[in-house]
């Protein structure tokens, strides 16, 4: 078996400076790369723009393997390592492909969801806010792995709501989330860009003046959880003392962290963390 060589990282997927072999019909993935010395095989490869797929994945209520269905955009891609001679290379273990594989994806921040002797399966976040999905698997006496790959699209996140749309969801729902109230990094100090949903929110109080609201922050499962229930604490009360400036009864307002208790994502992904990074009001009696 051949020993693992994390040292050749730098030439190995993900990265752009390694240039791989170009399909006529079947474009390769922009950021998941292959195996050096890999050649791409066409005919057994395909892509779509938009398609399904089951990826295996560790459920950690049951210790159990489940299925997630994940769609996007579909590649499944066949690569076969060869010589500069055009012959296979056939002594590269199942373990030495998925070890690779794991590092750099690990390397970029993506996470390993599972993995078995058959298949490894990983994530990786994109720049646009989505996710990319991996499963890798193959025949390693042949020198093949098959990827198959799916571009999750990113969670969108709600624009800001005006007072009409926040009464309606407090109305209906008692409770309203919202991602447009922004932060500094590890801090509880407003951005700028945050300016307006807040003036919403100001708008709605002065309108309704029976209204009262507890102001509650989220994060998602990063860093210690003392911590996240404490910074939680201090942009909700950063929230309610920007609230109060505007003459707002002090009476009708509480802040309230909830760190990192109360998901509404899978943290496992960045699309599921995004979810959870939150400011939601909620409607108190």
């Amino acid at each position: 078996m051949k020993t693992v060589c994390f040292a050749c990282l730098s030439v190995l997927i993900l990265l752009s400076s390694f240039t791989a072999v170009q399909a006529g019909q079947v474009s390769e993935h922009p950021l998941i790369r292959p195996y050096p010395g890999s050649v791409l095989a066409e005919n057994m490869s395909k892509f779509q723009k938009y398609e399904a797929h089951n990826f295996f994945v560790y459920d950690n209520a049951t210790k159990k393997r489940a299925k997630k269905t994940i769609q996007g955009k579909y590649w499944r891609l066949l690569y076969e390592v060869r010589t500069p001679t055009g012959e296979r290379v056939r002594d590269i273990s199942k373990l030495e492909f998925f070890e690779n594989f794991k590092a750099a994806a690990l390397e970029k921040g993506g996470a390993v969801l599972y993995e078995d002797a058959s298949f490894l399966v990983f994530t990786i976040p994109r720049d646009d806010g989505g996710t990319t999905w991996c499963e890798v698997s193959g025949n390693a006496g042949l020198g093949q792995t098959y990827l198959v790959i799916i571009d999750e699209e990113g969670f969108k996140k709600s624009l800001t709501f005006g007072p009409a749309e926040l009464k309606a969801a407090l109305d209906k729902d008692g409770r309203v989330l919202l991602y447009g109230i922004l932060f500094d990094l590890d801090k509880a100090v407003l951005k700028q860009e945050s300016n307006k949903q807040l003036q919403h929110i100001v708008s709605l109080l002065l309108q309704y003046p029976e209204l009262r609201l507890e102001v509650q922050g989220h994060t998602d499962d990063q860093g210690a959880d003392t911590y996240n229930m404490e910074l939680s604490q201090r942009r909700a009360e950063t929230v309610v003392q920007y609230l109060q400036l505007f003459g707002l009864d002090t009476g009708r307002l509480a802040a309230k962290g909830c760190g990192e208790t109360k998901p509404v994502g899978a943290n496992a992904t960045e699309e599921g963390r995004a979810k959870n990074r939150r400011v939601e009001l909620v409607k108190a009696q």
